[in-house]
Order: C-alpha cells, then sequence, then structure tokens
C-alpha cells in the first residue's frame, strides 16, 4: 500500500507508480462508495418495477457527490493529493445547471464529474437489466 506521506510531497517528487497504484485504488474504492450512496439516493431495486419511477435530478447527483467525498472511509484511506485528482460538481461546469431537472445522461463535456459518470453508468446498466426482462 501507498503511504500517504509518499503522496503529499511536491508534485515533482511523487513517485509515478506510487501515484498510479493510489489512483487506482481510490478509484475503485470510490465506484464502490457511489453504488452503495446511490443505490440509497436512486430508484432501484425493490421499486425499480414500479411506473411511478423518476429520473434522478442534478440535486440527486449533486447530493451523491457530497456524501461520496465526505464519506470518512475514503478520507481516511486516500491522500488529499488523490482525492483531488477527481473531478466534482463544484468544478465542472455541470454546477450550474437547473438543480430540480431530470439529468440529461448524454452529456460529454470534457472533466465529467466522477459521481456523474459512475451513476450513469449504473443507471445505463439497470435501463439494459429490466430491457433484457421483459
Amino acid at each position: 500500500m501507498v503511504s500517504d506521506a509518499a503522496l503529499d510531497m511536491d508534485v515533482h517528487e511523487i513517485n509515478p507508480a506510487a501515484l498510479e497504484r493510489a489512483l487506482r485504488s481510490a478509484s475503485l474504492d470510490l465506484q464502490q462508495i457511489i453504488a452503495t450512496v446511490a443505490g440509497r439516493h436512486l430508484d432501484t431495486g425493490r421499486r425499480r418495477h414500479s411506473n411511478s419511477a423518476r429520473l434522478p435530478t442534478w440535486r440527486t447527483l449533486l447530493t451523491i457527490d457530497e456524501q461520496v467525498f465526505e464519506n470518512r472511509g475514503f478520507l481516511a484511506r486516500h491522500s488529499e493529493t488523490v482525492r483531488s485528482t477527481f473531478v466534482r460538481f463544484e468544478d465542472s461546469r455541470l454546477c450550474g445547471m437547473d438543480l430540480d431537472e431530470p439529468v440529461d445522461w448524454r452529456r460529454d463535456d470534457d472533466n465529467l464529474p466522477a459521481v456523474y459518470l459512475l451513476v450513469r453508468a449504473l443507471v445505463q446498466a439497470e435501463a439494459t437489466d429490466m430491457a433484457a426482462q421483459d
């Protein structure tokens, strides 16, 4: 495991291989946390067959983003250097969206937030599963 001390050094002193391992580990961790948090906020699972299922709003994604990046485990396991590499809503053009509008999953802007990309993959996988069941 990469020590946080090795990653908190000046950017010119960071071992590229150690940083790559740390980023890979943080990415996998982030995926798991997003899936867990998103599951609590999206119409999935036992409610997925309901005709009243709503599309997630930008506000929902913003809430997921906040909860994921405030996760104590994630904060403890990964240095600020590594955590800062992930694009957040506040860092993207999406922060100006009408928060109560349904999410437009067709966005392909540069630097889309990690939460947007991973929740989009979850929603698309869910839609594929539902179509296969019909």
